[in-house]
């Protein structure tokens, strides 16, 4: 069997490649709503291609009032489900290839949404092919889940599961393999602060804004300060310590610009990239502003956030033998002459809880004016690592590799965590690098292709 699904999914290569390119070439970055497309036209328009690609490969498919869509096949009351998401992170800055291009170098597919979730999607609906053209008789039926805001809240599953069957188990393309046991809980918080206090002095900070997602590690920064010159200013960052290649001055409009380049990377792994939005502050509050609310924002985001990623000066700092540490990332920032929003990811351990985090950290600020509020909150799934669904994960993934790895858990949310028992499974290897929300992103061709068999044998494990 293994011979036969590795060589049917050989033979599909030129197909696998051509659709998951038609994805990438769309940028379905999420947006407002329009008219009935509810995350933009974009984001529909990608689904409606996944669609598309499956019904001319023969399948069933449904789209569910444009929040998400399924295609399906077999037979049975129960549905094992795969779960898997079309929309993407914004694409960011500095680019080698064009993020929607989809160009192949080197054996890679370029492109956001090559690895996250795009490139996967395609496996999992060509594994459902295979399977068709082996035509084994299938004891229930299993259906490809599409949504569409899985980056951003993961509202457009919550609207599917009202209107269709929930699996009674599921799998998602969207993490690394093999299974994946535990996912650490997900909280956004909001900081907050209203401008009361101004800064009268001759030097002043006018506006700082950064990053794109609350989930993305920011790769770039930039500030807005006035009553300095460019000779004076960088006589004063002489003595402080920075990376100089990293920060750009300009001349502005109200001033001058300065601008930080950071390196993004999924807010899960905080310490795969460098955090502008950190870094560009780190300067600012070490420059001689006289007294105002942003001033002492300043102070406060380099006393307790800093350059840290792990939550240590704010207060949360938490771990288990499960999931591991707890990562704090600052995602979005916005400061102006009214208020200053900050927007952080937080990613907690198994054992935790969204209330001990939020605790921890009110009690850590309350000395400041900052208001704390909460965006949004994930809690943590765990399943044993014995348990039969992940048994049988693990036995195609053992079977199509030869690789004996054992489960693991991972900082990341997935849909899985959105049905009753649901695994986060690949798409990644485990020798790979990840490059899910950073430039360049890509998903190597073999890999995909070894994807498309794992899930094929997967499907006929469970569903078989």
């Amino acid at each position: 069997m293994k011979d036969k699904i590795l060589n049917l999914a050989a033979t599909m290569k030129d197909d696998i490649i051509k659709s998951t390119q038609e994805l990438i070439k769309i940028a379905s970055v999420k947006s407002k709503k329009e008219g009935n497309y509810p995350y933009g036209k974009n984001v529909y328009l990608a689904l409606e291609k996944a669609l598309e690609i499956a019904a001319e490969l023969g399948f069933k498919t449904k789209n569910v009032d444009n929040y998400a869509g399924h295609v399906e096949i077999g037979q049975g009351e129960e549905v094992l489900g795969i779960l898997c998401h079309l929309d993407v992170v914004p694409e960011g800055s500095s680019w080698t290839y064009p993020p929607y291009a989809a160009e192949i170098n080197s054996g890679r597919i370029y492109g956001r949404g090559a690895i996250d979730d795009k490139g996967p999607a395609v496996a999992a609906l060509y594994a459902m092919k295979i399977v068709d053209l082996l035509d084994l008789e299938l004891k229930q039926k299993v259906r490809l889940i599409l949504g569409t805001d899985e980056e951003s809240g993961m509202e457009s599953i919550d609207y599917y599961f009202q209107k269709e069957k929930m699996p009674e188990l599921a799998f998602s393309p969207d993490a690394v393999f093999p299974a994946i046991h535990a996912e650490k809980g997900i909280l956004d918080l909001k900081f907050s602060q209203k401008i009361e206090k101004r800064d009268d002095s001759e030097l002043q900070l006018i506006a700082l804004k950064g990053g794109n997602a609350a989930n993305m590690v920011a790769d770039y920064a930039e500030a807005i300060i006035k009553g300095i010159n460019i000779k004076k200013l960088q006589s004063i960052l002489k003595e402080i310590d920075y990376d100089k290649n990293k920060l750009e001055i300009s001349e502005a409009k109200n001033g001058l610009k300065l601008a930080y380049n950071g390196i993004s990377a999924h807010a899960s792994l905080p310490e795969d990239g460098e955090n502008a939005i950190s870094h560009l502050i780190n300067i600012l509050a070490q420059l001689p502003f006289g007294e105002s609310d942003i001033a002492d924002f300043l102070k406060f985001y380099q006393a307790k956030i800093g350059l840290e990623y792990d939550g240590s000066s704010i207060g949360c700092a938490d771990q288990d033998d499960i999931a591991s540490k707890l990562t704090f990332n600052s995602g979005i920032i916005t400061i102006n002459q009214r208020e200053i929003k900050l927007i952080v990811n937080i990613r907690y351990p198994v054992k935790s809880s969204s209330y001990k985090v939020i605790n921890d950290i009110e009690k850590s600020i309350e000395d400041y004016k900052i208001k704390v509020e909460l965006q949004r909150d994930a809690e943590p799934l765990y399943i044993e690592k014995n348990d039969p669904f992940i048994k049988k994960l693990m036995a195609a993934y053992q079977e199509i590799t030869g690789d004996q790895s054992q489960p693991i858990a991972i900082g990341g949310g997935t849909y899985a965590r959105k049905v009753k028992k649901g695994v986060a499974f690949g798409p990644l290897f485990p020798e790979q690098e990840e490059l899910a929300h950073q430039k360049d992103e890509y998903i190597v061709i073999d890999k995909l292709l070894k994807s498309a068999a794992i899930y094929a044998k997967a499907i006929i494990d469970i569903a078989g």
